[in-house]
């Protein structure tokens, strides 16, 4: 039965696409928010040693393959997405639709902080898909752009590697696997883990593995 759940043989080889959280910030560590629009720092020294090891954990699952490298627009995934290109000899192209959600007055907040002093608020974040904080954007508007995103990438074929964030990373899992907004905090996507998807031709898709960090150790 091990082989029950292969693809039939004509659907050809899948185009894999890897997901990259990118390495630790200073907002990381102290446990902040930092969307689109917010102060958008750089990895720091923690940071660069991760996407450093993320770059070599790549290449070992890309092999000799040739893969195309995609970062959001906020510089920690381009730092991080640039080590993987670096290691992998290849030039990254920005696709801004992976970044971040944009988390408005939140944003440079820590979630220590909002749990203790908006505790309701954050819980409607949390729960509805359609809740924004003022400047900021919904859920519901962050998954169309990801999703569109996620469908540029699927449509370059081959391998696909994208240096992004917790929260279209778990997006895009969400959507493969059919999981309701409201669980999917429970997703774990640490800084600088790797999450691997295929698609088949056939529309067919499979979550190969989910926040691998073996990499980092």
């Amino acid at each position: 039965m091990a082989g029950a759940a292969r693809p039939p043989a004509d659907l050809g080889t899948p185009t894999r696409i890897v997901l990259v959280r990118h390495g630790v910030t200073d907002f990381t560590a102290a446990g902040k928010l930092d969307g689109r629009g917010g102060p958008d720092p750089s990895l720091n020294a923690d940071g660069r040693r991760q996407a450093h090891a993320a770059a070599i954990g790549v290449r070992a699952l890309v092999g000799s393959s040739s893969a195309h490298i995609v970062t959001s627009s906020l510089k920690r995934a381009i730092e991080t997405g640039s080590a993987i290109a670096e290691e992998i000899g290849v030039r990254t192209q920005i696709d801004a639709d992976w970044d971040e959600q944009n988390f408005g007055d939140w944003d440079d907040k820590s979630v220590g902080f909002l749990a203790a002093r908006h505790s309701q608020e954050l819980l409607r974040f949390r729960a509805d898909p359609h809740y924004s904080r003022p400047g900021g954007e919904a859920h519901v508007d962050l998954q169309v752009r990801v999703l569109a995103a996620f469908e540029r990438a699927t449509a370059a074929g081959g391998t696909v590697v994208v240096a992004s964030h917790r929260k279209p990373i778990v997006t895009v899992l969400a959507h493969l696997l059919g999981i309701p907004y409201e669980r999917i905090w429970r997703i774990a996507t640490a800084p600088a883990s790797l999450t691997s998807v295929e698609v088949w031709a056939d529309g067919g898709m499979s979550v190969a593995f989910v926040n691998d960090t073996g990499h980092l150790s």
